[in-house]
């Protein structure tokens, strides 16, 4: 699908594509502070306006970047709330980690989510839908009786998000365990959190 300005002007889908693979790969060069549009436009072979036709600001480019293929859609409801948040929680790290769609060996892409002009874009257009994601799975089991209505919600999806930006951050190197044994880690983390046995 053709992008189209604000002026109605059609935009090129494929080097709006190479754009974004460009600043990914000078995110892990050299991170969002260092990060030139002029040199992004001058890799891919446009002008900087071709770019700022499309992203207003720095931040909106690289927000757009860190996002781009990112999944963040609802996911089916096993009837078990606690696989169903293990799973919430495995998207959100399978978004990010080595292998995934903004992966890399390196964490520029990961630490530009933090700079402070990103973090709001990134918040508004990702983490608010990933909340209420979690939100609506809490919810359910609380509807069928697996979880107490005083459960603090926010403070438990937060644990887990904590957990995984850890797992991806301090601790990625961590593929001494496999991704069975990670995800059981997600298990004994959401039960503890929800309180339930193990």
């Amino acid at each position: 699908m053709t992008q189209t300005t604000s002026k109605g002007r059609p935009l090129d889908d494929e080097l709006t594509g190479r754009v974004l693979d460009e600043v990914r790969d000078a995110l892990d060069d050299s991170g969002f502070v260092h990060l030139r549009i002029e040199r992004v436009a001058a890799a891919v072979g446009c002008g900087k306006t071709a770019i700022y036709r499309r992203w207003p600001s720095k931040a909106e480019l690289v927000a757009a970047a860190i996002l781009d293929g990112i999944d963040s859609t609802p996911l089916p409801d096993s009837g078990d709330i606690v696989e169903d948040l293990v799973e919430h929680a495995w998207q959100h790290l399978s978004n990010f980690r080595p292998d995934g769609p903004r992966g890399s060996s390196r964490n520029g892409v990961l630490l530009s989510l933090f700079d402070v002009e990103v973090i709001p874009l990134i918040s508004e257009r990702y983490m608010k839908q990933r909340h209420a994601n979690g939100r609506e799975i809490l919810d359910r089991g609380i509807a069928r009786g697996q979880i107490g209505s005083e459960l603090d919600q926010d403070l438990t999806l937060d644990a887990i998000a904590g957990f995984t930006l850890f797992r991806l951050s301090i601790k990625p190197d961590a593929k001494a365990d496999s991704d069975a044994e990670l995800k059981d880690s997600y298990r004994r983390l959401v039960r503890s959190l929800l309180h339930l046995p193990r």
